[in-house]
């Protein structure tokens, strides 16, 4: 991008990730080091379930738009995001309505796009959109916008597996009265980052639930969720499970603005660590200038229990499914959670194969 602002060139060059290794907002996340590996093999997966129950969206559906005068329109009381300048300056970008299609279920490959993509939705109609992040080995991060105008409706299901390397930056805008429900599925990935930010208006309900388990080196999540006006409600809870040396890292924010009364907002990371080698790095925060709200947060990061293990083997169970069938009833809470039958179904099968 020609004639980037002052603002845009303040971030890029003073707030880089990649090269000032001490920022808050970027702690854990070890993006100046090379964590892509040579021998790292994309996993196919069958994603022909989802393409009998869902109307996959082409390249040809969406529009081209200018999306460079973002750039100086940072909505959140934080520090600007990296990569969403970063990606807004280096990368063009296409936009779609929801609403043009009358399917209740669309399917994006985010693989088979180099944009920046914004989505749309204007109606309460229910629809789920599944966004594939997979098979991803691209060090240049990249924006997704949503914009959800007043009394729309939007779930979310993002398989991110077997990314080689993959940082995304999410946007949320959430007009009055309007429902999110996000669901993030991470497995089998080298180096990953997710960024989060979220903002919603007056009597606006967010659920934004993350599972992640059988990644290789750094599985990384920021959030930042902001309360804007009164009456708002969230819902955060991310789990993971750790072997093999691999680092998750959970990092998320509540802010409540000073006029965002009666807000409840609900934030919750757990780990479990499968070996002495691995590592979870949780921080959850709440920022709240509002007096009348509930707001609570917590973290946990623990092993399986060999006392729950014990009971299996004592009714013919032998440990390894043991071990199998605890991970999976601690991950499905997050699958439950979808409110499209057939794509819960689908995420419980890919649970079940990938465990």
């Amino acid at each position: 991008m020609n004639n980037l602002s002052s603002h845009g060139n303040k971030i890029l060059n003073d707030f880089n990730p990649f090269k000032n290794f001490k920022l808050e907002n970027y702690k854990y996340a070890q993006l100046h080091k090379d964590h892509t590996s040579e021998n790292f093999s994309d996993s196919s997966y069958d994603y022909n379930e989802l393409l009998k129950i869902s109307h996959n969206l082409q390249k040809t559906d969406f529009e081209e738009t200018d999306l460079s005068s973002k750039v100086d329109k940072w909505n959140f009381n934080s520090i600007d995001s990296y990569f969403r300048v970063s990606s807004l300056s280096n990368r063009s970008s296409l936009t779609l309505n929801l609403d043009n299609f009358s399917q209740e279920v669309l399917l994006v490959d985010v693989n088979h796009f180099s944009e920046n993509i914004s989505f749309t939705k204007n109606s309460s109609k229910n629809q789920t959109l599944i966004l594939i992040t997979s098979n991803i080995s691209n060090p240049k991060p990249r924006s997704i916008f949503f914009d959800l105008a007043e009394n729309s409706n939007l779930e979310i299901l993002q398989l991110a597996l077997s990314n080689n390397k993959s940082f995304i930056y999410f946007e949320i805008n959430q007009s009055d009265f309007s429902k999110m429900n996000f669901i993030t599925f991470q497995s089998n990935n080298n180096h990953i980052r997710n960024e989060y930010y979220a903002s919603l208006g007056e009597k606006c309900e967010l659920n934004l639930l993350g599972l992640n388990f059988k990644n290789n080196f750094i599985n990384d999540n920021f959030s930042y969720i902001q309360h804007s006006k009164p009456s708002t409600a969230s819902n955060e809870i991310f789990k993971s499970i750790v072997d093999n040396g691999a680092i998750t890292n959970f990092q998320g924010k509540i802010y409540v603005d000073p006029i965002a009364q009666k807000t409840d907002g609900y934030q919750m990371s757990r780990s479990l660590l499968l070996d002495s080698k691995s590592k979870a790095n949780n921080k959850p925060e709440l920022e709240i200038y509002a007096d009348d709200v509930k707001c609570s947060h917590g973290s946990t990061v623990a092993k399986l229990s060999q006392n729950q293990i014990y009971y299996f083997k004592t009714r013919g169970i032998d440990e390894q499914t043991a071990k199998n069938i605890l991970q999976k009833a601690f991950l499905v809470e997050i699958i439950e959670s979808l409110q499209n039958k057939e794509i819960k179904d689908f995420s419980k099968k890919l649970l079940d194969n990938l465990i």
